[in-house]
């Protein structure tokens, strides 16, 4: 695996007392497949105090390039020591490669971080695993129209989102796993064995 350095655009202003971030990116209209995910570090590179990350990426259709079919020549940034970072939630979490590099870099340089969750379900988390007692849950439906969830039952993910959130898993076992330092919890959420079988 190559790594190449690049620089990436800083934000004009300051959030010195920023705790709190969630970025949620949601459907075509907000993120195009060519979207630099790495670009987001502008945001932890702003928020010196922050403590809490959450980026929700929601797409009704996957399309990008996947870090699965091409791993070579993955970029990284220049040592920036997020010493505040405690938590890191991706909802959403897809083999887009710049997805994986942003995620990389946050475990090389949040020297605080306690905890890190990659829902590969798009938001079908519960405590089990899946969809099910989880409020106010979203899914594309037909046509990629955004719809409400049942409360009592899995989401309907699609093959296509399916077959991504394993492409996502083998994206976090080669890149992701082997970097996160002991005294972080990883939490990998995966379509359980009910959203599976309701989708196939």
């Amino acid at each position: 695996m190559q790594k190449s350095m690049i620089s990436t655009p800083m934000l004009p202003s300051k959030f010195l007392c920023l705790k709190y971030l969630h970025i949620s990116l949601i459907g075509d209209e907000a993120i195009s497949p060519a979207y630099d995910y790495l670009s987001l570090v502008s945001f932890l590179e702003a928020s010196p105090c922050l403590e809490t990350f959450i980026l929700e990426v929601r797409q009704p259709y996957m399309k990008h390039d996947s870090v699965v079919e091409d791993s070579s020549h993955l970029r990284w940034l220049p040592q920036q020591r997020h010493n505040s970072l405690k938590s890191v939630t991706i909802v959403g979490f897809c083999s887009a490669k710049s997805l994986v590099e942003l995620t990389c870099h946050i475990v090389e340089n949040a020297t605080s971080l306690e905890r890190l969750t990659l829902d590969t379900t798009h938001g079908c988390q519960s405590s089990g695993g899946c969809s099910v007692d989880k409020p106010n849950r979203w899914f594309y439906a037909e046509r990629g129209i955004l719809m409400a969830a049942p409360p009592d039952r899995c989401l309907p993910m699609g093959e296509d989102i399916l077959m991504e959130s394993h492409r996502a898993r083998l994206a976090i076992r080669r890149h992701v796993e082997r970097q996160v330092p002991s005294g972080v919890v990883l939490k990998v959420v995966e379509p359980c064995s009910r959203c599976i079988m309701l989708n196939f």
